[in-house]
């Protein structure tokens, strides 16, 4: 089977030839290639998909999506770079523009009710960027702003930036096309976490109308996207962790929207994935009640806290995707090998018939991984994964 068939068959329920093996390399490749410790069996290949082909992975990639391109009617905006470019290229980003100019990045939106400001600052060690300042600070004072803002922007499709992502994943794989987030993480982006809930918790009325708003527009742009050709799999570019989306909240503020998304995807044959970061126990039923197909690159215990046979148990339709989590992938030593061999068939052991099974990374593939892991993956995954004789 090709890769994309794999794939395919696997998120239906069918059989394929095995269970698609499918690591999220693309930090790991960047970071590594950023900081001149990318290793020899990857360096001469040029991305992060020519590695995953070299290996003989399964692609699934959410980076070869476009992301929703916005259109903010009546709003001025504008970006500024800052820090220099101490490696002498920019950082890989996949957020946007980046970092063409320099390694901190400086944005801000103009509206009628006044200017918001934002920052992210790229951290080599890490090989990812981070929010230094959040849109939205003081309730009060922005939001007008912020309401606006939402009110007058729309989200569109790059149709160049897809062609050129579906080209470069072929028939190895099928990409993970990334939507808007949900309401809740929406407000996580725009005031972080913390003034997030608060702002949930002392102005209820406001932010569930500001839910109304946003999801009447992420819903315009699945309605845009949901019929492209060759698309299956449609992902709500969350973090999804029990500890920032509390079961309450996220029945009020994520269920309602998903389970619209849900209904306008599996009306095309399609799936609806949302991406997951950490503990994820607490949240499982409201996953059933959104209609969703998979919370996408789940992480077992230590990271996480919900086992992925539990996954598979909690219903035969739910696509379980994950299992390659930081403690496995960063194992160093002689026995590293042997270490990784005992923990996937342990692992696949436990996942009963292994349909509707991908084993990919838990979030993404730490840059720490030594190489020789993702082979050592790799080869355990074939012999347990065999599906057919």
């Amino acid at each position: 089977m090709t890769g994309k068939q794999r794939i395919l068959a696997a998120l239906a329920g069918d059989k394929p030839d095995r269970v698609p093996f499918a690591p999220n390399i693309w930090q790991w490749y960047h970071a590594n290639d950023y900081n001149d410790t990318l290793p020899a069996e990857a360096a001469g290949l040029g991305s992060p998909v020519a590695v995953l082909r070299d290996l003989g992975a399964d692609i699934f990639s959410k980076f070869d999506s476009p992301r929703p391109e916005p259109v903010y009617r009546n709003c001025g905006s504008h970006f500024e770079f800052a820090g220099g470019l101490p490696k002498g290229r920019a950082p890989w980003s996949s957020f946007g523009e980046g970092f063409g100019g320099g390694i901190i990045r400086n944005e801000r939106i103009e509206t009628p009710h006044g200017t918001l400001t934002h920052g992210w600052e790229y951290r080599a060690e890490t090989g990812a960027p981070f929010e230094t300042v959040h849109w939205w600070k003081d309730f009060d004072a922005e939001y007008a702003a912020v309401r606006y803002w939402l009110e007058h922007t729309e989200w569109h499709l790059d149709r160049a930036a897809l062609a050129a992502g579906l080209a470069n994943v072929g028939e190895d794989g099928t990409i993970i096309f990334q939507l808007l987030p949900s309401p809740l993480k929406q407000f996580h982006w725009l005031a972080g976490q913390v003034n997030a809930s608060y702002f949930i918790s002392d102005h209820p009325q406001e932010m569930q109308e500001l839910t109304e708003i946003y999801a009447e527009r992420s819903l315009a742009y699945l309605e845009e996207v949901v019929d492209l050709p060759d698309i299956w799999v449609y992902e709500i570019a969350d973090n999804l962790d029990s500890l920032f989306y509390p079961p309450r909240w996220f029945k009020q503020f994520c269920v309602p929207t998903i389970h619209k998304a849900a209904e306008i995807v599996h009306g095309r044959g399609k799936y609806l994935f949302v991406h997951a970061c950490g503990k994820l126990k607490k949240l499982a039923p409201l996953y059933l009640e959104a209609n969703l197909d998979c919370v996408e690159g789940q992480a077992p215990p230590p990271i996480g806290d919900w086992y992925l046979h539990e996954a598979r148990a909690l219903s035969e339709k739910l696509i379980v995707c994950g299992g390659m989590a930081a403690p496995e992938q960063e194992l160093a030593g002689p026995d590293a090998a042997a270490r990784i061999d005992a923990y996937v068939a342990d692992l696949f052991a436990t996942m009963g018939d292994k349909r509707r099974f991908v084993f990919g990374s838990s979030c993404n593939t730490s840059p720490r991984t030594p190489y020789a892991n993702l082979v050592a993956f790799r080869d355990a995954a074939w012999k347990y994964g065999q599906l057919q004789t």
